[in-house]
């Protein structure tokens, strides 16, 4: 796998979903206000905590996958095998909590959504890490992003047609199924009965997998829960705007940390080296949020109201927070990865454990004393907390990683001198229109573009080399 060039493939996939969930949360935002908008995403984030397990037994297969002597119809039907006991499981579940749920996120049906939901995401995203596994990592971003494509288009169809925010819900439900299909049709991997052995491998490494993944998504999406419990759906919906903005900053690190961990494992079980990717990733992990953390110090609050109107006002200081927390995420992540790569699943697991509870415990905290502000707070600080012991733990058992490599301190360097430039001209200017915020971004973007082109040699020759790849 060239990771150079299957990032490129991805992340560009990745920005067509950034353009297309942008667009789908404007509209959504602005049809039907931040409660409801709130209560849609307080749902969407408990069927994405429940099916963590599910999540951790497909990185395991797809650690076990990626090994040069993978038994891959084994593994295929060992992941069946899991989501037809968590279906049935929940289907139970459902049953005894149906009414909470919905107490919970204001929804009358919330349990048939969650079902919904839930079936469908188990077999759509365990599964597309199997592509990642055999090296496509760029067909795994882009049949993601002919999700978002029916997503959006289903999506803007039921709530046309009346179902309000649980619309949104069976549109992403519909274009999840439709698009399993094609995961199948090129892993071109027939499901076989597990045997002993492959199902003890398997969990060997999901014993703490399926902790890490879960520890993982909670604490991703812990703020949403913790707002929802402490404070009301409307500030949910403030900070899920705020949020959707930011989304683009992990694009890269995502993308090439995906990548990463397959081919770590691919390196390691051969007894290959590996400091040369890790050290790459982290260089240009962090090539999209260190202008976007920028961008939002500059125009917080002008990207807020234009996009999702003066109803949204109270999301623009939680913007900030949250670029600075992606921003440090953008970092953390290949390290994470790196470790899940070296078989390393317990440490990963400790490590996302430690900073979980310090997430809840000042989260609930600072939210009770400052209210949403505070739980953003809570989570840069557990953020950085995680980047360090990812860095350190990673380090430690390959010093040949570079932690801070020049690319990072020439990106930041660029980032402040857009921040320069955009305050400079927002003085003289009003944010009051797309056009005009759309002219400041564009012109922050082409002075961090330009200022890293000159700085950089590094940039100058990765993109030639994988422009060349491409051609």
């Amino acid at each position: 796998m060239s990771l150079g060039l299957e990032t490129l493939k991805g992340v560009s996939g990745k920005m067509v979903q950034a353009v297309l969930g942008f667009v789908g949360t404007v509209v959504f935002a602005r049809v039907l206000g931040p409660a409801d908008l709130g209560g849609f995403y307080l749902l969407l984030t408990l069927v994405q905590v429940t099916d963590r397990p599910l999540a951790g037994i497909g990185v395991a297969a797809k650690k076990r996958f990626s090994e040069a002597d993978a038994r891959k119809g084994e593994i295929l039907g060992s992941l069946l095998l899991a989501n037809l006991l968590a279906i049935g499981t929940i289907t139970v579940g459902i049953a005894v909590a149906g009414n909470w749920l919905g107490g919970f996120t204001g929804f009358d049906a919330a349990g048939p959504l969650f079902m919904i939901l839930f079936t469908t995401l188990v077999f759509f995203h365990p599964f597309q890490q199997l592509l990642v596994a055999d090296g496509y990592l760029g067909l795994e971003t882009w049949n993601d992003t002919l999700r978002s494509v029916l997503t959006l288009g289903l999506q803007l169809g039921f709530v046309a047609a009346g179902f309000g925010a649980a619309g949104m819900g069976y549109g992403l439900a519909a274009a999840t199924l439709l698009t399993v299909p094609v995961i199948h049709y090129f892993l071109r991997v027939k499901p076989v009965v597990p045997s002993v052995e492959t199902l003890g491998s398997l969990w060997e490494y999901a014993r703490y997998s399926i902790v890490a993944r879960f520890i993982g998504k909670t604490f991703k999406r812990l703020d949403l829960l913790v707002l929802g419990w402490l404070t009301t759906t409307t500030a949910v919906g403030y900070y899920e705007a705020a949020f959707k903005l930011t989304v683009p900053a992990m694009f890269v690190s995502y993308v090439a940390g995906s990548g990463l961990m397959a081919k770590v494992s691919n390196l390691e079980s051969r007894g290959e080296a590996v400091a040369t990717d890790i050290t790459n990733t982290v260089s240009f992990a962090s090539i999209l949020a260190v202008p976007m953390f920028f961008g939002a110090l500059a125009l917080s609050e002008g990207l807020i109201v234009t996009a999702f109107g003066a109803e949204y006002r109270p999301g623009a200081i939680l913007l900030v927070g949250l670029a600075l927390y992606q921003l440090l995420a953008t970092q953390s992540n290949p390290y994470r990865q790196g470790l899940d790569g070296l078989d390393l699943p317990k440490l990963g697991m400790m490590i996302d454990l430690t900073t979980l509870a310090l997430n809840l415990v000042v989260g609930v905290a600072l939210t009770l004393q400052y209210g949403p502000i505070g739980v953003v707070i809570a989570t840069v600080l557990a953020e950085s907390t995680r980047y360090v012991l990812c860095a350190l733990s990673l380090n430690r058992r390959v010093p040949e990683v570079s932690l801070f490599p020049r690319l990072l301190f020439e990106q930041v360097f660029a980032g402040a001198a857009m921040f320069a430039v955009v305050t400079l001209v927002r003085m003289n200017v009003q944010v009051d229109s797309w056009f005009v915020l759309g002219s400041l971004v564009a012109v922050g973007a082409a002075t961090y573009g330009v200022v890293l082109l000159v700085l950089s040699d590094q940039l100058r020759l990765t993109l030639s080399s994988v422009l060349s790849e491409a051609t």
